[in-house]
């Protein structure tokens, strides 16, 4: 079996414990087994984890069911094309396999035309094109060549058509690997669905999702309609050496196709629902956000400090009178600057991990171990 896990893993950077743990829990889940995209800009660190392309076709939209055909009803011969390049993607995370880094304004209009593509089937005028090699290829197209095993972009900035092409594309390449996943009996993970996971109205997973849904809106003001999928995972208490792990839900919500949008993650601790990892990430709320050298940063620390401490009193009812600090610190973003402080606090035996955003003031992250 060649190159049938995940195609776009990160490699080569830095994620903290609790995103590394989130993480695993997606492996174990079957997760890795098809697409999840990892997407990210240079020593971005905040991820985004977005899986699609199992069509259920059960209560799928019209604009989803037209996405469907159209990746169904590839001709013979691009479905070769796809077939050659999913075969030989041997990269370890996206950009390996492009000719540059995409700018940011790229990535916003991806983002926007994404909702197009998916919500309402907006497509591009001709299809991405794939060429044996790169004298084939004119300047300022956007195509791939199959001698180089590369995606190249355009040097000047994609225009609207040819980041249509770019979802296309991403698109079909998906569908072909999954197809070829269920040919060799490899059932993509749950994550990979178009449709939110089906839980039973009253069920104890339900309460679990309407928690979530509830810490979501308080905190970052976001209500989590039809249009996200919602996905929902339940482990069971397990024993780690002389460390019982209790049981969670774990819960994560996108929309479809936003490779570089907004998800949230939320794990609940089974018993009472007492939320053990909050978590919002994507390209918007790490690159749309003034970043900040470390000296810079630094002049905030005490700010967010107490910010950080009201907020973990008030949401949460910790007395702050017994957060004790342990460290703070930076992640490095690009242009050696980050949007982020990392806090990390101890609450009697417990640590308390926080995220907080400098600009706005914001947490956008919470974990407790």
């Amino acid at each position: 079996m060649k190159n049938r896990i995940n195609k776009d893993l990160i490699s080569n950077i830095e994620i903290s414990e609790d995103m590394k743990t989130a993480l695993y829990r997606n492996c174990i889940k079957g997760r890795s087994t098809a697409d999840f995209a990892f997407r990210y800009s240079g020593l971005l660190s905040a991820l985004i984890v977005v899986g699609v392309f199992v069509f259920t076709g059960i209560g799928a939209s019209a604009a989803v069911l037209t996405v469907k055909a159209r990746l169904e009803n590839m001709s013979n011969e691009e479905y070769a094309d796809y077939q050659y390049e999913v075969d030989n993607d041997t990269f370890v995370s996206v950009n390996e396999g492009e000719s540059r880094a995409l700018r940011d304004s790229e990535i916003r209009n991806i983002i926007r035309l994404e909702r197009e593509y998916y919500d309402n089937n907006v497509y591009p005028e001709n299809v991405l094109p794939h060429y044996e090699t790169k004298n084939e290829r004119s300047a300022n197209e956007l195509a791939y060549v199959e001698k180089d095993n590369l995606l190249y972009f355009p040097e000047d900035e994609m225009t609207d058509e040819q980041i249509l092409q770019y979802i296309d594309h991403n698109a079909k390449k998906r569908y072909v690997n999954n197809q070829a996943l269920i040919a060799e009996g490899i059932a993509p993970g749950v994550g990979m669905a178009l449709e939110s996971t089906p839980v039973v109205a009253g069920s104890r997973e339900s309460e679990a999702v309407d928690e979530a849904k509830k810490i979501i809106k308080e905190f970052f003001k976001e209500d989590i309609d039809d249009s996200w999928i919602v996905l929902i995972d339940y482990f069971e208490e397990e024993q780690y050496e002389d460390e019982v792990v209790p049981a969670i839900y774990d819960i994560d919500i996108f929309q479809l196709g936003i490779g570089y949008g907004t998800q949230y993650t939320i794990r609940l601790y089974a018993n009472d629902f007492t939320p053990a990892f909050i978590n919002q990430n994507g390209y918007l709320e790490t690159n749309d956000y003034k970043h900040y050298t470390k000296d810079e940063a630094e002049e905030y620390v005490e700010e967010g400090k107490a910010a950080m401490k009201k907020l973990l009193s008030d949401c949460f009812g910790f007395d702050e009178k017994n957060l004790t600090t342990i460290e703070y610190y930076f992640d490095e973003y690009s242009g050696n600057a980050t949007p982020f402080i990392n806090y990390r606090f101890m609450y009697n035996d417990q640590v308390v991990s926080v995220l907080y955003r400098i600009e706005d003031g914001k947490m956008v992250s919470y974990s407790l171990r």
